[in-house]
């Protein structure tokens, strides 16, 4: 449970030593693990049915870690990047950066050319690694980038030798040089991994902020912040498998293949994208337990199951996470998907920064639930004063292990910490007086009306309980009548099935305003029903781009809109 000084007004969490050891390198304690149990399979690709046991997975590592070290020529701290949805070798080719300690920076092959280059340009690596989706992209924005990275330093997964020559003279086929590793091939055997230095000082990882509101940052992620969190959970065991559509390039695809690794559960993989139809029959052909999935996903596979009875009677853990889970589908997810006296819906809060911050042990409302082990938090005002119970300001988070920065901006770097190492989340917050976290809004997305704030995610949360809404997305445009006024818009995309009378933008305004009458609150801006919204690679959606979808509509739909004002 959580717990309050209220002398120094922090909260805290009573720390518990980790069952895995922080202070190895993340790639030794993963060899460590993976030789104990050979045979068992650790990852099964539900594309090509290809099962990788834990052998396999270690000598591939291995092998890869070599590969970096004498083909690559890349040396302890050389940062490489990784752009590939999952596939077969993805996760060897992490588990072989981790052993080289060569940081890997990973990325989404749904990235435009200029998120890829812009990230080339933060990072700067060594060698990029891309699959057959984003060579192109890839190949087309090294040259702007300035590395001269040869073309032999461009390594691809799930491509043709025939591709291959299409792409670029040079480029080579990480598929070709892992998949003939096998049981008992090789000299994986006497491979022992470099002690590595400081676990808390040495980056591991590198991934993307959510560049929700901009291009993304790059996030630094030590040895230590990857060992830590991934102990075994109770309510799992040796017959449980994991289902989680994220590529490493998002946070949780990273911590869902670290939590299925070091605790000895098998992993499912699709380069699929998730939908709600591929969500249930994974579930069931595979018997999963445990399904991380977006708010958007979760809404949809319980319309889906909604119109047949079907539960998903596997399931332990239904996983919902990436932004704010309302109470409302978490108790429909309860009452409708799961067998009752199984599983439960469960969320948890987050950030790539600090790591995990908050687990739903025990459910209350839209609490993200009590603090983990050994984190200390703060509630704090605009002026930085710190905030007690039921007070909600900015939430800065002290982890358990520091915040190495954002690569190569130590400008930005400094400015998300305060002078005790608290992190700046960006989030607005607030704990209540039994210590249950409430993450009420990002503070980025907080606008103004006549200068009372306005918190899109209280808007968004009433209209998506409307019978129809698939998604929804609430922000502040510009009042063309005054400069200092934003004008709450929605933006809203139809489940399939629903359309005109069913869910009209007058029976959104309604609906609102019967909920919530605050005369600021209204949306003064209109209701906008569009096919669909600009998401990150991430499954967020892009506010950036959603702002001025609205504003380039504002006009005509206020004038339509008028009567609410």
């Amino acid at each position: 449970m959580t717990l309050y000084d209220a002398q120094a007004r922090i909260w805290y969490a009573l720390p518990r030593h980790p069952v895995l050891n922080p202070c190895a390198s993340i790639g030794q304690v993963l060899l460590n693990v993976l030789e104990r149990t050979p045979a068992k399979v650790a990852q099964v690709n539900a594309d090509t049915r290809v099962e990788l046991t834990c052998d396999v997975l270690r000598r591939r590592s291995i092998r890869f870690a070599r590969f970096l070290r004498d083909t690559v020529g890349a040396a302890v701290g050389d940062p490489v990047v990784l752009v590939a949805s999952n596939s077969d070798n993805v996760a060897p080719v992490a588990f072989g950066c981790f052993l080289a300690g060569v940081p890997v920076g990973t990325l989404d092959p749904a990235f435009s050319p200029d998120e890829i280059e812009h990230m080339l340009r933060v990072i700067r690596p060594c060698a990029v690694f891309a699959d057959r989706k984003a060579l192109p992209a890839v190949l087309a924005v090294i040259g702007r980038t300035g590395l001269h990275l040869k073309l032999a330093r461009v390594g691809v997964l799930q491509a043709t030798e025939a591709e291959l020559a299409d792409a670029a003279s040079g480029c080579f086929s990480i598929d070709t040089l892992l998949e003939g590793v096998q049981d008992g091939a090789g000299d994986e055997d006497a491979y022992v991994p470099a002690y590595l230095g400081d676990s808390e000082r040495r980056t591991a990882a590198i991934v993307c902020s959510s560049g929700t509101t901009g291009m993304p940052k790059a996030v630094c992620i030590s040895h230590s912040q990857l060992i830590a969190p991934y102990q075994r959970t109770s309510q799992l065991d040796h017959g449980d498998t994991i289902l989680c559509f994220s590529t490493l390039y998002w946070i949780s695809g990273l911590q869902m293949l670290l939590t299925g690794v070091l605790n000895g559960i098998r992993r499912v993989i699709t380069s699929h994208p998730g939908t709600a139809l591929r969500t249930i029959a994974l579930c069931q052909r595979y018997e999963v337990t445990v399904l991380l999935v977006t708010p958007a996903l979760a809404a949809d596979v319980l319309r889906t199951l909604a119109g047949t009875g079907e539960r998903l009677q596997s399931l332990k853990l239904f996983a919902v996470g990436g932004c704010a889970v309302p109470a409302t589908l978490r108790e429909s997810i309860n009452r409708q998907v799961l067998l009752s006296g199984r599983g439960r819906c469960f969320v948890g809060y987050g950030t790539s920064e600090t790591g995990p911050v908050a687990y739903e042990y025990v459910p209350r409302g839209d609490s993200v639930g009590f603090l983990i082990p050994g984190i200390q938090a703060k509630v704090v005002d605009e002026q930085g004063r710190s905030l007690g119970p039921d007070e909600p300001g900015e939430l800065l988070v002290r982890p358990v292990h520091p915040f190495l920065g954002y690569h190569g901006d130590e400008v930005t770097t400094a400015s998300a910490l305060d002078a005790q190492g608290f992190v700046r989340t960006g989030d607005i917050a607030r704990f209540d007086t039994d210590g249950f976290l409430y993450v009420v809004e990002r503070l980025k997305e907080i606008f103004k009306y006549c200068g009372h704030q306005v918190a899109p995610a209280e808007l968004e949360a009433v209209i998506g309980e409307l019978p129809g809404v698939r998604l929804v997305v609430v922000v502040g445009v510009p009042d063309p009548a005054g400069p200092f006024n934003d004008l709450a818009t929605a933006l809203i995309v139809r489940a399939d099935g629903h359309q005109g009378d069913a869910l009209s933008a007058q029976s959104v305004l309604e609906y609102l305003r019967e909920r919530i009458p605050a005369d600021h609150k209204r949306l003064r801006g209109g209701v906008m029903f569009v096919e669909q919204l600009p998401m990150t690679a991430s499954g967020k959606v892009k506010r950036s781009s959603a702002k001025q979808m609205a504003i380039e509509k504002v006009r005509t739909i206020a004038s339509d809109n008028s009567d609410i004002q």
